[in-house]
């Protein structure tokens, strides 16, 4: 029995985000050099054996220790604040949209969530760090800092959407809106990569398995606002799409 053109469609799109989002960053990552290896530690020679050995610190100014402590506070605090918001909007749900003020306070929870990442995704450059807004821009994890802010701006628009809108009953223009921001969250996470983790390690697997939550995420918006989808459990796919993140964050590892 043939499915229907719109269920093909929608199939193969499913199909090829779950290949990209895989099989894309598996290509080699650097050609082998032709230079020799550096000599063995107790090869070096008598001029620079005896020279002190100074342990190269992250762009933060932090020790690698804490630089790589910071990064689980980043990702689990996001967790918990993930977990906050899905459990006020199925509470939103459960209640029938009866209390606004549910509404309201995940749209605030949304809203500041941004504002946190903004501020404090890297100690290293502007707004926080030692580095001017100008001068973020030729640091080496300029990548970096341009994606975490751009990532930032995700929960602010989401939290502006929350308290503006109702979400019973949200235009269709708005609801799609909020579905491609997700979907963008998404595809920047699966391109996401850190600068101290260039490779398909485990870091990266996570971050995949976030982007894609974030899909889950989008797809659910898109069918609670469809007619055509009549199953009573839809509004309750996009909080467990946030508590699934919200699980996947604190539990992150690296």
């Amino acid at each position: 029995m043939s499915l229907p053109s719109g269920r093909r469609k929608l199939t193969r799109l499913f199909s090829a985000l779950w290949l990209c989002l895989f099989t894309g960053p598996l290509a080699p990552d650097s050609i082998a050099s032709d230079e020799p290896a550096p000599p063995h530690h107790h090869e070096r020679s008598a001029a620079t054996q005896h020279a002190p050995v100074f342990e190269k610190l992250p762009p933060s100014g932090l020790s690698p220790e804490e630089d790589l402590e910071y990064s689980r506070f980043m990702h689990h605090s996001s967790g918990v604040t993930v977990l906050v918001i899905g459990a006020l909007l199925l509470l939103d749900r459960w209640t029938a949209h009866r209390h606004r003020l549910l509404r309201v306070g995940s749209g605030l929870t949304w809203l500041m969530f941004g504002v946190f990442l903004f501020v404090f995704s890297d100690l290293e450059a502007w707004p926080i760090g030692p580095a001017g807004f100008i001068e973020s821009f030729s640091l080496s994890t300029t990548h970096e800092w341009i994606q975490h802010h751009l990532l930032s701006m995700i929960p602010m628009v989401l939290g502006i959407y929350t308290m503006l809108f109702r979400w019973e009953q949200p235009r269709p223009l708005w609801r799609y809106l909020a579905a491609g921001i997700a979907m963008l969250g998404g595809a920047a996470l699966l391109i996401h990569q850190h600068l101290d983790h260039p490779g398909i390690d485990f870091v990266n697997i996570q971050h995949r398995f976030f982007a894609l939550t974030s899909f889950f995420i989008a797809a659910s918006l898109v069918v609670e606002g469809s007619a055509r989808f009549a199953w009573k459990g839809k509004p309750y796919l996009l909080p467990a799409g946030l508590l699934l993140l919200g699980v996947q964050l604190a539990l992150y590892v690296e």
